[in-house]
């Protein structure tokens, strides 16, 4: 993961609260002066609970849950008894994100993919067509992420398939 993603859980206490650094900064993720979030202090003010039934992620002080926002994400109150879309932040120990889940809606037609907090957001590179023997002389390279076989293919493959010179399927 990249440097301004990574936030991870740091001096756990019994009561399930903790603040989240950043490993490669100084500094934990913080409420600012007008409910935004921020990098700052790691001190008692900034601490974070984990409302994992409800996936949202509290901030102690104040009661409120980070909210998506409009693309800026803030300190909202809680959406109780289950948080909307705009809450539902996750967090993955591993490599240390605060996520928001991905979901879809409307059978299908509407998804909004995970998203992760960065304080250090960077521009989008452009990604142009290229002969691949030339990216591969560059020595770019690209990473899966999330990947998984839709339940649709799993099912096609375990189907059994009519012989070479039968009828095919449905007909």
């Amino acid at each position: 993961p990249k440097s301004g993603q990574r936030l991870q859980k740091d001096e756990v206490r019994p009561d399930g609260t903790f603040l989240l650094r950043d490993p490669d900064n100084a500094g934990c993720l913080a409420r600012g002066s007008t409910n935004e979030l921020t990098l700052g202090a790691c001190d008692e003010s900034q601490r974070w609970r984990e409302l994992a039934q409800r996936v949202q992620v509290q901030h102690v002080a104040t009661g409120n849950c980070i909210d998506r926002g409009s693309n800026t994400p803030l300190l909202y109150p809680c959406h109780t008894p289950r948080a909307q879309q705009s809450q539902k932040f996750e967090l993955v120990d591993e490599p240390g994100w605060v996520r928001l889940r991905g979901q879809w809606g409307d059978n299908g037609r509407k998804r909004w993919f995970e998203m992760c907090l960065d304080h250090k957001p960077q521009v989008p590179l452009d990604v142009k067509l290229q002969r691949c023997d030339a990216v591969r002389k560059s020595g770019a390279s690209w990473e899966r992420i999330n990947v998984a076989i839709p339940l649709e293919k799993k099912l096609w493959d375990q189907a059994k398939k009519p012989a070479p010179g039968e009828p095919p399927l449905g007909g």
